[in-house]
């Protein structure tokens, strides 16, 4: 199905001990992402291939989003806070942070996972339990939250298992959400005027599908076809349409971006892989790079529009 795609580490690009959150920035033309046990941010500009490291020490640092308005600034996780960070984009510490909110303060040990801002700029991001070994999980102490532009923090949901993907439908109605350790993709309808979700069903089941692997970050394209690292799905019929292979088995999640939105962007992690199998997955942690899908993004990643 994809016999002209071509798959390769995106050239320039800073590997990861644990790569995720790519988000694609067009106004700057670069691809945002995080190492979050590296508690770090890294811009990387293909244009140039030059790629930027932000080291962040006040913990492991799980999504990144730029702020409208604001070209320094970033929206970024650490642990169970969302925070504001100031950075000129090249040195290898931030100008400032600024605490927004704080999360889960009844399970301290709880981190922020994964996240996204929906159409109106507002944030949406879930929490995990603690994950000392793969399979070892504080189970269901995760939530998923939505920040709001005045900085309300609304809660939706508890018991998750592992906070994970998010994604929108081009009429901005439908939510699709993971939780990894569910082996699903759920729907939801999605009033976004006031950032509520209901008539939660599935959208597509891995297991019933025969899918091995977790299912880990998410996104969209202009087919209304999910890509979920790395497998492409229609979720309104909920079948697998097909499967990327990555030069490395931990792959953990993909943005759309480049010109047009026409090339598929993938993290990875070295986490939780054994010594043999870093020496023969050389690409574990790496930023790739997918051309020639036959198919687009649906949109870049939104800017967060809130407080600061």
């Amino acid at each position: 199905m994809y016999k002209n795609a071509t798959i390769k580490v995106a050239p320039g690009a800073t590997k990861c001990y644990l790569g995720e959150g790519p988000h694609w920035n067009p106004v700057k033309e670069e691809m945002l992402y995080v190492d979050i046990f590296g508690k770090a941010v890294l811009r990387y500009i293909p244009k140039t291939q030059e790629c930027y490291k932000v080291v962040v020490d006040a913990g492991p640092v799980s999504l990144v989003a730029p702020i409208t308005g604001h070209p320094n600034k970033y929206l970024i996780t650490i642990e169970r806070d969302v925070q504001v960070m100031e950075w000129d984009g090249v040195s290898s510490t931030p100008t400032s942070l600024k605490k927004l909110a704080t999360v889960d303060d009844h399970c301290k040990t709880n981190r922020i996972n994964d996240g996204k801002c929906d159409s109106r700029g507002r944030l949406w991001a879930g929490t995990m339990g603690y994950e000392p070994a793969p399979g070892k999980l504080d189970a269901k102490k995760g939530t998923l939250y939505s920040f709001d532009l005045d900085g309300t923090v609304k809660k939706h949901f508890d018991q998750i298992d592992i906070a994970n993907g998010l994604a929108w439908t081009a009429d901005d109605k439908t939510l699709y959400y993971i939780d990894s350790f569910s082996y699903r993709v759920d729907a939801f309808d999605y009033d976004g005027e006031s950032a509520t979700l209901s008539n939660r069903r599935t959208a597509f089941d891995f297991k019933a599908n025969g899918v091995e692997g977790i299912p880990d970050g998410m996104t969209i394209d202009a087919d209304g076809n999910l890509w979920i690292a790395v497998i492409h799905v229609d979720p309104t019929a909920g079948k697998k349409l097909g499967q990327l292979d990555f030069p490395t088995k931990n792959m953990t999640s993909v943005a759309f971006g480049g010109p047009e939105l026409g090339i598929l962007y993938a993290t990875s992690a070295e986490h939780f892989l054994s010594k043999e199998e870093l020496e023969a997955q050389s690409g574990a942690g790496a930023l790739f790079e997918v051309r020639g899908l036959g198919v687009k993004g649906l949109g870049a990643g939104m800017e967060y529009k809130g407080v600061v």
